[in-house]
């Protein structure tokens, strides 16, 4: 109940809240707004080619079969670590696609309950890893960063360690 009511009150304390401080601080909120939404809109422009480019990309591997290829190739690896092979497509789509991903866990709900063994591993790993690709090429285009190989590296890592983390307490 108090929960429920936190989130109903929440959203509109904060603007009152902002609207309050805006007045007392004497800023013009009307030409504030103007500037950040204009400055959102430069923002989605120089980031636009990137998504579009990823997109592309991921609607690519899937229609071109390479996610199954993928998933076949990786099959005796993931054999040997206990994988279920339900989970590769997971593990395959999650950096790329956030999207995609999302999808997929909803298959393996479908196919398997929530509360299974897949489930649960599904659940883990899409909830302790981010889509990669999607956020670098999103954030570090918007500051039109260049060299992103350690990030990457190390993103994947991370990744790498929240699969195995989820196997471990799976």
């Amino acid at each position: 109940m108090i929960i429920e009511n936190i989130g109903t009150f929440s959203a509109p304390s904060l603007i009152i809240i902002i609207l309050i401080f805006a007045i007392k601080s004497r800023i013009n909120i009307f030409d504030s707004f103007i500037k950040g939404a204009k400055e959102g809109l430069e923002c989605m422009i120089s980031i636009l080619p990137a998504i579009i480019a990823l997109i592309t990309a991921v609607t690519i591997f899937k229609s071109s079969g390479a996610l199954e290829f993928t998933i076949k190739l990786l099959n005796p690896i993931f054999s040997l670590l206990k994988f279920p092979k339900e989970c590769i497509p997971l593990i395959i789509m999650k950096p790329i696609s956030g999207s995609g991903s999302n999808a997929i866990l909803n298959s393996i709900f479908e196919s398997n309950s929530p509360d299974s063994y897949i489930g649960k591993l599904s659940s883990i790993i899409s909830g302790s890893s981010e889509a990669i690709f999607y956020i670098i090429s999103t954030y570090c285009g918007s500051i039109k960063l260049k060299n992103t190989k350690n990030i990457i590296i190390f993103a994947l890592i991370s990744f790498l360690v929240s699969i195995l983390f989820a196997r471990i307490i799976c």
